[in-house]
């Protein structure tokens, strides 16, 4: 598919991160991104109104289809540790199928506040630990794992995706198979188990 081939909202997306990561939010203007999608000003105003609502197309519209997807995961039936691979399948999918956009995403988590619009990563980040909360505390009940501190728990386990997923987009390795996913949260898993239970 060529960039000519794509429909004008995406094309527009598609410059639009393209400038956001090479020269910051706020030192990219209408007019380059335009000129880049090859498209005049009237049609960005068209479909997203302004550069704001650009930017808020490509991260909050992300992160809202992010959301829709982790929670798909875990919310589907299954044990915990079907649950968590395919929280994990669809993170490391997200990072190896658009890693442009999963760096620009990444970096603006720790850019100053002022440096692009406000977004509520907080709230995200709040609600895929809650999600991943409450399967880790239903397992529990259920005998799959064993009790145990759940906030240590999450750390040990969205370190282990970040570290690989940050380590995929610096330096291309390891790469996000879904036998990564598995091993991972297989390990993980193991470690919650009191290996005296029967």
């Amino acid at each position: 598919m060529t960039f000519d081939s794509i429909s004008s909202p995406e094309r527009i997306l598609q410059s639009a991160l393209s400038l956001f990561s090479e020269k910051g939010y706020d030192s990219t203007s209408v007019r380059e991104i335009c000129a880049a999608s090859g498209i005049t000003k009237p049609t960005l105003y068209h479909f997203y109104g302004s550069k704001e609502g650009v930017y808020r197309a490509l991260v909050d519209g992300t992160l809202e289809r992010m959301r829709r997807e982790l929670t798909r995961a875990v919310e589907e039936e299954g044990s915990l540790r079907q649950r968590l691979c395919r929280l994990t399948r669809t993170y490391f999918d997200a990072a190896r199928s658009e890693p442009d956009l999963a760096r620009f995403i990444l970096a603006l988590t720790h850019d100053p506040p002022s440096s692009a619009p406000r977004t509520d990563f907080l709230t995200f980040y709040d609600d895929v630990l809650a999600q991943v909360t409450r399967a880790i505390e239903a397992a529990v009940v259920r005998g799959e794992v064993s009790a145990g501190p759940v906030e240590v728990r999450l750390l040990v386990l969205m370190g282990a995706l970040g570290e690989a997923v940050h380590g995929y987009l610096l330096a291309g390795r390891p790469e996000l198979t879904p036998d990564l996913a598995e091993t991972l949260v297989g390990v993980v898993v193991k470690g919650w188990i009191d290996p005296r239970t029967p």
